[in-house]
């Protein structure tokens, strides 16, 4: 027997794909032939390998994978956006509130200003005396106020 033929025939031994005849040929040569038996031995260590592989995940079609690599850019993009829109909402609130609080400061400025100096309300007498316009009369040829004339030079003549 050729060595490729017995090395089929003990593999197909080992995966039961013999006929009875078959497996009797195999059971009598693996009690007789040192070099069949060695061969046995090596297919079934590898037989009993490949059952303890882990199995691969299932393959997907190429169209759901691209469509899931589309899916997550999209994600990362609109996620991106929120984050960016975030920061700038953020940064308008920041500015809102240091002129909220600049004004509030100017407002308390002015308080204890107020506070420092006292604050006269003239209710039944006003504190500058209001001049009825009818009670008052001006003169044409004598001014109100004296209003001073400047020196007057000589004048050279040449």
């Amino acid at each position: 027997m050729m060595e490729q033929e017995r090395f089929e025939l003990v593999s197909a031994y080992l995966d039961g794909e013999v006929t009875p005849s078959q497996r009797r040929e195999v059971e009598l040569l693996l009690a007789t032939d040192p070099v069949a038996k060695h061969l046995y031995q090596r297919l079934l260590q590898l037989h009993s390998e490949f059952q303890r592989m882990p199995i691969p995940p299932k393959v997907e079609p190429v169209e759901i994978m691209v469509d899931r690599v589309f899916d997550k850019i999209d994600r990362r993009s609109k996620r991106k956006f929120v984050l960016g829109g975030t920061a700038i909402a953020a940064l308008c609130i920041a500015f809102i509130s240091g002129i909220i609080s600049n004004s509030r400061t100017n407002i308390l400025q002015l308080a204890e200003h107020s506070n420092s100096e006292t604050v006269q309300i003239a209710l039944n007498e006003p504190v500058i005396e209001i001049v009825n316009p009818n009670n008052v009369m001006l003169t044409i040829n004598d001014p109100v106020l004296k209003i001073p004339q400047p020196p007057i030079s000589p004048v050279k003549n040449q």
